[in-house]
Parts: C-alpha cells; sequence; structure tokens
C-alpha cells in the first residue's frame, strides 16, 4: 500500500513538472533559473504548433511531396515496357567480349499550318505551310563491349540525299575513373539545343541561330575529364563534309568545353538540379570548311569562332533552359534562346514555351524556313533571309510512353526583319503538329 502512495505521488511531481515545462515553453512562464536548454529550430517549430521543419526565418516550410507519376503513365509504362525490351538483343553481365547489344532508333513527322506574309515596299505576299514531312527517320544499334567500350551506330534515312547516310558511327571507352575517349563520326559541341539529342527535344525543331550555325556530325576524337561536379571536353574534328565516313582534310576545328553539374536541396527538401556549360569552337579551316555550318546555301557563310554558353535548371516539374550563343565569321551572328517547361500532369503532360532572338550587323547573315523544313539544312522549303529575328512559341508535348512515344503541339509567332537589305519585314503565325516515337 505504501508503494501505491510514493508512486502515485511521484506522478503527480512529474505531470506538474511536465505542464510547467509546456506553460514555459508556450510563454506562459518565465523560466526558472539555471542551466539552460537549447532547442533545435525544427523541435521548436514543432513545439509551437508547426507540423514541419523551420526556414531560418521561423517559419514553418511546407514539406515537399515528390510528385507521382499519373495513372495514364504508370500503365503505359506496364504496358509497354516489355515490348520495348525486345529491343535488347543480347544483355550478358557475364560476357566478357559483349555485355549489351540493343536496336535504338528514332522516327518523326512533323507538320505545319498557317500564314507567312511578306511586306516590302508596302506589298505584302503570303507563303501558307501545308506541309506534312517524316522529319527524321534513324535507325542504328548501341553494343557495351569489354565492360569499358560504348560502340553507337545511327543511320539516317529521311530527307534529301545530303542528309541521308551515317549519322553517327562512333566509339566511346572508359580509360579510368575521371577520363574518357570517344573516337569516330559524331556531333561536337556547340549550342545548348544542339546538344540536345533528337529524341530528347522539347520544341517541335531548333530555334534558328541553333540551326544555321551547326556543326555538321564529323569525324573527330574527344577526350573527356571529370573531377568533383566539373566537367571538361577537348577534341578536334575534320572540316571535310561526308554523308558516310568524312575524310581528314586540312587542319579542321577544336572543339573545348567546360561544365558544372550540382543537385542540391531547396530548404523544403525539394531537389533542384542545375548545370552551367561553356563551349567552343575554333576554326583553322574558315574559308574552306564545309562542316561549319552544314548548310549548303547561296548565301553560305563559314566561322571561324563559336562560342555558346549557358544553363539548366530542373526543379520539382519545373524547368528553364537558357542559352546565349555568337558565331564570329564574315557575317558575324549572336542570339539567345529562353525555354521555360512545366509538368501540369507528371510524365504525361507537358507545356512548354520558348524565346528565342538572332541578330546580326551584317546584311542576310540570317537564314531559316518555315514549318517542319525550317532548317536551311533540308532545304525542302523557301529559305528567307534578313539580319533580325524574334519568335515566341507555346505548346504542350503529350507523352503516351514516357519519352519514348510523344505528341506535340505548339503555336509559333515570329518576326523577321531584313532591314539591311531590302527592308523587307516577314511575320508568321504557325500552327505546328507532330509526333515522335523513339527507342
Amino acid at each position: 500500500m505504501k508503494n501505491y502512495h510514493v508512486l502515485s505521488l511521484v506522478g503527480l511531481l512529474a505531470s506538474a513538472q511536465a505542464n510547467e515545462a509546456l506553460d514555459v515553453l508556450e510563454g506562459k512562464k518565465n523560466a526558472p533559473a539555471g542551466p539552460s536548454v537549447t532547442l533545435p529550430a525544427e523541435d521548436a517549430a514543432l513545439i509551437q504548433g508547426a507540423t514541419t521543419p523551420a526556414a531560418a526565418d521561423g517559419k514553418a516550410i511546407k514539406p515537399y511531396v515528390a510528385p507521382v507519376p499519373s495513372e495514364y503513365s504508370r500503365q503505359s509504362k506496364q504496358l509497354l515496357d516489355p515490348i520495348w525490351a525486345r529491343g535488347t538483343i543480347i544483355k550478358n553481365e557475364q560476357n566478357k567480349y559483349v555485355q549489351e547489344l540493343s536496336l535504338i532508333g528514332l522516327f518523326e513527322a512533323g507538320a505545319a499550318w498557317g500564314d507567312v506574309e511578306t511586306t516590302l515596299n508596302g506589298n505584302t505576299s503570303t507563303y501558307r505551310p501545308n506541309d506534312v514531312e517524316l522529319r527524321r527517320a534513324q535507325l542504328g544499334a548501341r553494343m557495351k563491349a569489354f565492360y569499358r567500350t560504348e560502340i553507337t551506330g545511327v543511320a539516317e534515312m529521311a530527307g534529301p540525299s545530303r542528309m541521308s547516310g551515317i549519322k553517327t558511327l562512333k566509339a566511346s571507352t572508359v580509360l579510368s575513373d575521371n577520363f574518357g575517349l570517344t573516337l569516330g563520326k559524331f556531333r561536337p559541341l556547340s549550342t545548348l539545343e544542339n546538344g540536345i539529342e533528337d529524341s530528347q527535344l522539347l520544341t517541335t525543331e531548333r530555334a534558328l541561330l541553333s540551326n544555321l550555325i551547326a556543326p555538321a556530325d564529323s569525324l573527330g576524337i574527344m577526350l573527356d575529364a571529370k573531377k568533383g561536379d566539373w566537367r571538361y571536353n577537348f577534341g578536334w574534328f575534320s572540316n571535310d563534309f561526308n554523308e558516310n565516313i568524312p575524310g581528314i582534310n586540312n587542319e579542321g576545328f577544336l572543339n573545348l568545353g567546360i561544365a558544372y553539374e550540382k543537385t542540391t536541396k531547396t530548404d523544403a527538401g525539394v531537389p533542384m538540379h542545375t548545370r552551367w556549360y561553356l563551349n567552343y569552337i575554333h576554326n583553322m579551316d574558315r574559308n574552306i570548311s564545309e562542316v561549319i555550318p552544314r548548310h549548303e546555301l547561296t548565301l553560305h557563310n563559314t566561322y571561324g569562332e563559336i562560342f555558346s554558353t549557358g544553363f539548366t535548371i530542373q526543379q520539382d516539374r519545373l524547368g528553364f533552359q537558357g542559352e546565349f550563343t555568337i558565331a564570329q565569321g564574315d557575317k558575324s551572328v549572336w542570339g539567345m534562346t529562353l525555354t521555360p517547361s512545366y509538368w501540369i500532369m507528371p510524365n504525361t503532360i507537358q507545356l512548354v514555351g520558348r524565346y528565342h532572338f538572332a541578330d546580326s550587323d551584317e546584311k542576310d547573315a540570317l537564314l531559316t524556313g518555315y514549318g517542319p523544313g525550317s532548317d536551311p539544312f533540308f532545304e525542302s522549303g523557301p529559305i528567307y533571309s534578313g539580319d533580325e529575328f524574334h519568335s515566341f512559341y507555346l505548346g504542350a508535348n503529350v507523352h503516351l510512353y514516357e519519352n519514348r512515344i510523344v505528341i506535340y503541339n505548339g503555336l509559333e509567332y515570329t518576326l523577321f526583319k531584313d532591314e539591311l537589305d531590302s527592308g523587307a519585314e516577314t511575320k508568321s503565325l504557325l500552327w505546328q503538329s507532330g509526333a515522335r516515337l523513339s527507342f
């Protein structure tokens, strides 16, 4: 019986002390003299009624909840993953010669409808694109061999004869943990958009400046290195153009790149991936290059140097790409591209916007087409020239199966000025649609 009374007394004292402690924490009483105890900020916020950690200013932070792929995305993945897996012919990590062999490909069709109006001396002429084209048709294979080497070969079968042939034939090998080497025919480093694989583009076509100055895929060698979050590239490419395998003519051009990549989290725990880059091309055969640029128009202009710098940010559903590029030559050009994106339905529907500006102090330095054949490399429609260009694009991409089956639709308005030559001004408003399948 004595023990029962003792335990009851202890319980009452403990309860009183706990109530007193809560009163102190809530500010109803002053703390008694004696040693002080500092509570972590997040614990203090919880005691004051918050349900999440506190920010630096003491306010509660809403907890981050990672976006969940839509039900449609999960079902399409479950249905189509086994079909796409059939593209892997060999997969055997125990085989010391060939660990994996897979088919790869990309098929993309594009269409455009609208008006392109050119005003000159008060007179207006109209061109109405009504095109449906097989924009890309690529088929190839990728092999992983000897645990350190990856061999990739891709043939392009769409478009005019100039671009049909071997698009890529390269071997990349790991020399050590921090160094690698790539040899063969592949794409040099230039603008941010040109560095994005065709199957991963957010818009129906690359911007005017990217297409205008883009080097053709050529024979080259590239050394890549990494140290922490930094990436470095140093390469050389031939200035010889060939639909299949280029030769080694003259001195070629040097290709350098540096990039910094970092993945961090905000105070609320939202993951954020950022990347900054700077690419540089020095053409040692400026006047006789067949590669810079890759098109063969009458107003063909080679470039001696190309600088491109920019950054990408991906935070939760929101993405942003920004770049600035300048190409110096007989007709120097420069410009910038800003591309925001947002997943309104995770992994299924993505909104994409783009603003592009290009300029020059030389007449007829900028060239572009309209519609699916806007890339001068294709020459599948009328080519317009000028010295100042603006474009505004807004569209939505529907991902039927991740990035492998995509339907895109967008509206683009452009303004193209030719103030340094004819004085003409061209405006366009085009609805663009397309579908892309890759594996």
